[in-house]
């Protein structure tokens, strides 16, 4: 589920980018130190739209590869937790008969 509205975000995206780019043919001129290029607005403003989320998806990924860590130790002392219950019920069953 999460799957198809991710894809569905990057559709939403891609296409407000194209509705932007079609709306928005004026040339400007980027001043790098080594020199200049002329491109049109639309291009650089998708392409800094496109970084931005790249980024933001990156900064995220930490924080989610932490958390995914996280849940697999927790799981580990469930399970660890649950053996130790399972043999400690055995142990009371026997001294009961």
């Amino acid at each position: 589920m999460t799957r198809l509205i991710y894809l569905l975000i990057a559709v939403l995206v891609a296409l407000t980018g194209l509705a932007f780019h079609i709306r928005n043919k004026q040339d400007i001129v980027l001043d790098y130190f080594a020199g200049t290029v002329t491109v049109e607005l639309s291009l650089v403003v998708v392409a800094s739209l496109v970084l931005g989320v790249l980024l933001g998806a990156l900064v995220m990924a930490s924080s989610v590869l932490r958390l995914k860590a996280e849940i697999r130790r927790l799981k580990r002392r469930q399970q660890i937790a649950g053996r130790e219950l399972a043999s400690l019920r055995a142990i009371s069953a026997k001294d009961v008969s």
